[in-house]
Formats: structure tokens, C-alpha cells, sequence
């Protein structure tokens, strides 16, 4: 009964909190100047679209390598070629359709046809995630710590809090870097399942890899912003919509992340601007590589039959 209850509540807040957030975007976007968003949507020139995409790059580049730290790990057979384009289609399926369909099911999916086993599999996985976040940690705690944001006006929040929680996200960068220094290499179970805590060499390419993706990210919504708001300014908000579009459960935080950016940035730049910002780099970051990821799907799918990889 205890476990339905808790089940239930966390349903109640997903339905309370996506309500909340669907509200938020709703009320913005009839705030909104939406012609003179689309003039700013359109001032972009190709030179600048084309230099936004060089500058997401690395990070393209470092989303197809997460699952290339699980191989390393877990010591499976398959392809280096074949791992990173699981690892960027899987990457970007989660990323614009979200839990409902790209989600961890999809990823098991992906490795399902080359015989890797489910433990595998898992680690495989687990590390990619872990690997995507771990660097999140560590550029939003060093921003935080060094400097903090400046909200809006009348938000009340102290620099010393943004400062502490800075320091809480550095502090938890180092631990997880300190338990691989004492315990990389050794394995932790729980219940059935079997873990491997990575060395610190694994840790630090899982850090660096993250770091570049996150931090080529925010580059890209800096460039996009014409020197309006700097890359520090952008990383705590990009973290921030990061966090909400996840809890909104909507797939790529569609509207979620423009409110946030928008709410957050609007006292250093005009709202138009912004959005126009933001939404170019949907398009940039999210809309193009998913169609490549789809094509990358599909090639998947028909080059599967016949590939095995020995299971670790």
C-alpha cells in the first residue's frame, strides 16, 4: 500500500507539474511579439547558422561517444563505429521524443540484435548516462561558485545562495571523482544486478566528454545571441531548462526551455531576440541531428541482421 501511495504521488506531481509548466508557456506566449520574433528568426544570416553548426560540432561529437566509455568498460565485441552511432542515435531519440518513446527501452532496443547481454547492455547504458550528467555537475557547480547569475529583478534570490548550491554541485563532482581514485575497478551489486565503478581514467574521459558537450551547447546559444548575453550568463540557465524540461516531461522541453531562457535572460536582452535565439537553436541542436539520427536508425535496423557481438 506504501508503494502505491508513493507511485501515486509521484504521478500527482508529474500531471501537477507539467499543468504548471504548460500554464507558464501558455501565458508567455500570448505575451509575445511573435512578428517581431520571426524578423529576428529571419535576421540570421547563413554565415551565422553555418557557424552555429560548427560550433555544435564537438558536441555531436561527444554525444556518439558516451556509449564508446561503456564499451571501454565492459569490454564488448562490437564495432567502435557501429557503438557511436547507437550511442548518437539513442542520444538524440531521448532528447526530442523524450521518455515516451526514446527512452531507456529504445536504447536496449538499439543493442538488442548483437547479443550483448542484459548486464551489458545496462552498463552500457548506465555509464552513458552518467557520463552525460557528470560534466553538467561540474560546469554548473564551477559557474555557481565562481560566478553566480544575475536574475531578474524582484526574484530575491542572495548571491551566497547560488554560491552555496555551486559549491554543493562542486562537492559532489569531487566525490564521485574521489570514489573512483579509492574504489575504480571494483564492482558494487544491487539486488541481482552487477556494477563496475569506473577507474579514474574512465572518470576523467566521462567528465571531459560531458563538459565539451555542454559547454559547446551554450556556445552555440551564445553565438546565436549576437555578444547580447555571455557563455556565463547562458550556462546556469541552459542547466536550469535542462532540469525543467526533463520534469515537464515534454518531449525536447518544447516551450519549457524558451520560458525558462526567456524569464531568465530578459532583463539582459529584448525577449524577441531571445526567443528568436532559442528557437534557431532547435533547430540547430535538436531538429537537424534527429533527423540524422532517424536516417541513422534506419540504417541500424537494416545492417543489424548478421552482426553479432560477443557478450562481456
Amino acid at each position: 500500500m506504501r508503494k502505491t501511495a508513493l507511485n501515486f504521488l509521484k504521478r500527482a506531481a508529474v500531471v501537477v507539474f507539467m499543468a504548471i509548466a504548460t500554464a507558464l508557456v501558455v501565458s508567455k506566449a500570448r505575451e509575445m511579439d511573435w512578428p517581431q520574433v520571426l524578423q529576428a528568426v529571419k535576421a540570421y544570416d547563413l554565415e551565422t547558422l553555418a557557424m552555429a553548426f560548427a560550433i555544435a560540432v564537438p558536441a555531436f561529437l561527444a554525444c556518439a561517444s558516451f556509449d564508446l566509455v561503456g564499451r571501454h568498460a565492459t569490454g564488448h565485441s562490437l564495432s567502435a563505429l557501429r557503438t557511436a552511432i547507437i550511442s548518437y542515435t539513442g542520444y538524440f531519440f531521448s532528447l526530442n521524443l523524450g521518455a515516451l518513446v526514446g527512452g531507456l527501452a529504445f536504447r536496449y532496443r538499439l543493442y538488442m540484435p548483437y547479443g550483448l547481454s542484459t548486464m551489458t547492455m545496462s552498463q552500457v547504458i548506465g555509464l552513458s548516462i552518467v557520463t552525460n550528467w557528470s560534466g553538467y555537475v561540474l560546469i554548473a557547480g564551477a559557474v555557481m561558485a565562481w560566478q553566480p547569475p544575475e536574475l531578474p529583478p524582484g526574484w530575491n534570490v542572495s548571491v551566497s545562495l547560488l554560491r552555496g548550491i555551486g559549491i554543493f554541485l562542486l562537492l559532489l563532482a569531487a566525490g564521485y571523482i574521489a570514489v573512483s581514485i579509492i574504489k575504480g575497478g571494483s564492482s558494487v551489486r544491487l539486488k541481482d544486478s552487477r556494477f563496475d565503478i569506473p577507474t579514474i581514467s574512465v572518470t576523467a574521459i566521462q567528465v571531459g566528454l560531458s563538459m565539451l558537450s555542454w559547454g559547446s551547447i551554450g556556445a552555440v546559444i551564445t553565438w546565436l545571441l549576437q555578444g547580447e548575453v555571455s557563455w556565463f550568463a547562458v550556462m546556469p540557465v541552459l542547466m536550469m531548462s535542462a532540469i525543467a524540461g526533463i520534469w515537464s516531461h515534454v518531449p525536447s522541453g518544447l516551450g519549457v526551455t524558451e520560458v525558462v531562457f526567456v524569464s531568465l535572460l530578459g532583463h539582459l536582452a529584448p525577449e524577441s531576440r531571445l526567443l528568436a535565439a532559442v528557437l534557431v537553436f532547435r533547430i540547430v541542436y535538436y531538429i537537424v541531428p534527429f533527423m540524422v539520427a532517424v536516417f541513422a536508425y534506419f540504417y541500424l535496423e537494416a545492417t543489424a541482421r548478421g552482426r553479432k557481438a560477443a557478450p562481456s
